[in-house]
C-alpha cells in the first residue's frame, strides 16, 4: 500500500529538515548576554593554547552602539580543512568531550548570533603563511546568497584587527585566530531603562576577571579595550596585582575557613569557604565599600549584591556566580555573607550532576547533590559568620577604649551627615562662647587640663567636638534630665546623665553584655535583660509623648517629631547595613 499522500508526487511530499534562515533567526534568543557570548570565543582561544587573548568592541561613530566585537588570540590557529566546518551548527572538533571547556558544538555560533547577524573567523597556522577566512551572514542566508560555509584565503587580517595580532614589541603572531561578531544590533545604549554601553563593558571586564581567574593566575594575558584585565578571586586567595600594589608590604588575602572534596560518581567536587581579608571587613557597617584606611574598594565586589553568591567552576572556568536557593544555612539574607567566599569546583564529567547548559552560563546541583553541599556548608559558614562578628566585637571594644564608648555611633552619624543640611541651632554662638561651652564640658566631666594623665582624653574630646556633627559623652549628676545638649554652629554636644534610671538600670547592663559577652549569663537572665530593654524603649518613647502633653500647644513639636524620625531612620540604616 502506498504511503504517498493523495495528489502528491514523492518529490512534493518531502521537506528540508531545517528551514535554515528561520532556524538561525529563532536561535538568536538562545540565552546569551554580552558576558556569556564573549565567553565562547575566549574558551576556544584557551583550548587553542593562546597566551594572549584580546577583546575589542568597535563603536558606532556616535558611540551609542557597538557595531562589532573583535576577539583575537595567539593560539595555534584553525586547520583550514575544518575552518568552514566550525561555523556549521552542531559541529565541533571536541563534540561531547569533557577534557576542556567546549563540548556542545553550538556555542560560538549561538553566541555571535545572539548579539548580531554576522560571524567572521580568520585564522593562521604556524606552518602556513596564509590567513584563511570563513563566515556566516544571516542577511545573505535569507537572501539566498549564502547556501553553505566555505574557507577562502584572505589578503590580510581585517582592518580593526591588525594591531591586535602582534605582541607588545610589534612582532606579528606566528599563529592565531580572529573572531568577529559583526552586524551587531543588540548592543545599544540609552533608552528609558537602557543600561549604558560602558556599564555593559565594565560588567564584561568583571566577568573576564572572575570567570578566567585560574587562567590569568597561570600566566595568560587577557585584554579588554587595550587594557590588561587583572584577576578577581572572590575567595581572595590568589595574587591580585591591584591588591598587591595598593597594600604592599602587607599580604592582604583571604583566610580559608574550611575546604574539602566531595566524592560524586567517582569524581571529586572541591568545596572551599574563605573569609574576605580582615583589611576589607575591618569595621562593622563598612558595607564592603571601604577598607581599614577608608579607601574605596568597590572594585573588589564585596557588597550586598554579592552576599551569599557561590562561584561554581567547571574545569577551572567559572560558569555560575549567583545564589543557589536553600543552600546556605540560616538563609542568604544575612549581609555578613558578603564577606564569605564559597567556591565549588568540579570536572566536566559531572556536567549532568550540575545541570550544565549549552550556554555554559548557569549551573545548579541536582537536588541530592545540593542537599549534600548544604549539609557540608553548615559548619564552615556558621564558623565564618561567628569569626566575622567576633572580629567586629573586638574592634568595637578596642575603639571604645581608644576613642570613647560612643565613638562608633558618632562615626555613624558623621557618615550620613552629608545627606542633611547643617543644623541651625547655635548659629549665633560666638567663638568665645563656644570655647566657654567646651571648657564647661571638660570641667563637668571632671577632667583637669593641668593633669598630664587627662591631656590625651581632653584633646580627643575637643577634636570630636570640632569634627563630629554630634559628640556624645558620659556624665552623671543629680537631677531628672536624660541628657544635656549644647549647640555650636551646626555641631552639637550631648552629655548623658548616667544617674538617670534609664542609663543606670537598662543601658548600663546592655552595655556590659556588649562589651564583655554573655559567658557568665544564664539564658533566662539574657531573656530578662532583652525584655527589660524592650519595655524601656517603649517607656522612653511614651515619656516623650507624655512630655508633649504638658504643653498647651503641642503642635510646635510636629516638625521636631518628623526630623527625629528622619535622623533615626538614616542613622539606623547606616549602622545596620551589615
Amino acid at each position: 500500500m502506498s504511503t504517498t499522500p493523495l495528489f502528491l508526487s514523492p518529490e512534493d511530499s518531502r521537506a528540508s529538515l531545517i528551514q535554515v534562515d528561520k532556524a538561525l533567526e529563532s536561535m538568536r534568543d538562545a540565552g546569551f548576554d554580552l558576558t556569556a557570548a564573549a565567553g565562547e570565543p575566549l574558551d576556544n582561544s584557551i583550548e587553542a593554547d593562546a597566551t594572549i587573548l584580546r577583546v575589542m568592541p568597535v563603536y558606532s561613530q556616535d558611540r551609542k552602539s557597538i557595531d562589532e566585537i573583535i576577539f583575537a588570540d595567539n593560539g595555534t590557529g584553525i586547520d583550514p580543512a575544518v575552518l568552514h566546518h566550525i561555523l556549521s551548527m552542531g559541529y565541533s572538533t571536541r563534540y561531547g568531550q569533557r577534557q576542556g571547556l567546549g563540548r556542545f558544538g553550538v556555542g560560538l555560533k549561538l553566541a555571535a548570533l545572539s548579539l548580531g547577524e554576522r560571524l567572521d573567523v580568520y585564522s593562521k597556522r604556524a606552518d602556513d603563511p596564509r590567513i584563511y577566512h570563513s563566515y556566516i551572514d544571516l542577511h545573505d542566508i535569507q537572501a539566498g546568497k549564502q547556501l553553505y560555509t566555505a574557507t577562502t584565503i584572505a589578503e590580510d587580517w581585517p582592518k580593526h584587527a591588525r594591531d591586535l595580532m602582534s605582541d607588545e614589541r610589534g612582532n606579528p603572531f606566528v599563529s592565531g585566530t580572529v573572531v568577529i561578531f559583526g552586524k551587531i544590533d543588540r548592543l545599544k545604549g540609552g533608552g528609558r531603562y537602557g543600561t549604558s554601553l560602558q556599564e555593559k563593558v565594565s560588567d564584561l571586564r568583571k566577568f573576564i576577571a572572575r570567570a578566567y581567574r585560574k587562567f590569568i593566575d597561570t600566566g595568560r594575558t587577557f585584554e579588554l579595550e587595550g587594557k590588561v584585565v587583572t584577576l578577581h578571586d572572590p575567595l581572595f586567595l590568589m595574587d591580585n596585582p591591584r591588591i598587591i600594589s595598593h597594600y604592599k608590604p602587607r599580604d592582604v588575602r583571604g583566610t580559608v575557613v574550611e575546604e574539602s572534596d566531595l566524592l560524586v560518581d567517582g569524581h571529586k567536587v572541591h568545596v572551599t569557604v574563605t573569609l574576605v581579608p580582615e583589611e576589607f571587613r575591618y569595621f562593622r557597617g563598612a558595607g564592603g565599600e571601604h577598607d581599614m584606611d577608608g579607601r574605596d574598594i568597590r572594585e573588589f565586589q564585596i557588597n550586598d549584591e554579592n552576599a551569599g553568591k557561590l562561584s561554581i567552576l567547571r574545569n577551572g572556568r567559572e560558569i555560575y556566580y549567583d545564589l543557589v536557593p536553600k543552600l546556605l544555612p540560616g538563609g542568604r539574607t544575612d549581609k555578613v555573607n558578603r564577606y564569605i567566599g564559597i567556591e565549588v569546583s568540579f570536572p566536566a564529567e559531572l556536567d549532568d550532576f550540575f545541570q550544565v547548559r549549552h550556554v555554559k552560563r548557569g549551573a545548579e546541583p541536582v537536588s541530592k547533590l545540593r542537599e549534600e553541599l548544604r549539609l557540608w556548608l553548615v559548619r564552615p559558614v556558621r564558623k565564618a559568620r561567628a569569626d566575622i562578628k567576633a572580629f567586629w566585637n573586638y574592634q568595637d571594644t578596642r575603639k571604645k577604649i581608644e576613642q570613647g564608648a560612643h565613638a562608633d555611633s558618632m562615626d555613624t552619624a558623621a557618615n550620613v551627615e552629608s545627606r542633611f543640611p547643617k543644623g541651625v541651632a547655635g548659629r549665633r554662638v560666638t567663638l568665645e562662647n563656644e570655647q566657654r561651652i567646651k571648657d564647661q564640658t571638660i570641667e563637668d566631666l571632671r577632667l583637669d587640663p593641668s593633669d598630664p594623665e587627662h591631656q590625651s582624653k581632653i584633646e580627643q574630646i575637643l577634636q570630636q567636638i570640632d569634627t563630629k556633627p554630634v559628640t556624645m559623652l558620659d556624665g552623671a549628676w543629680p537631677g531628672k534630665e536624660l541628657m544635656e545638649i549644647s549647640h555650636l554652629n551646626g555641631r552639637s554636644v550631648t552629655v548623658l546623665n548616667h544617674r538617670h534610671p534609664f542609663f543606670r538600670d537598662v543601658y548600663a547592663p546592655i552595655k556590659r553584655v556588649a562589651d564583655e559577652g554573655t559567658d557568665d549569663m544564664a539564658p533566662e537572665d539574657m531573656i530578662d535583660l532583652a525584655r527589660k530593654a524592650e519595655a524601656a524603649i517603649d517607656l522612653l518613647l511614651m515619656a516623650f509623648v507624655r512630655a508633649e502633653a504638658t504643653q498647651t500647644e503641642p503642635e510646635i513639636f510636629d516638625g521636631l517629631r518628623t526630623q527625629w524620625g528622619i535622623f533615626a531612620q538614616e542613622y539606623l540604616k547606616e549602622k545596620f547595613k551589615d
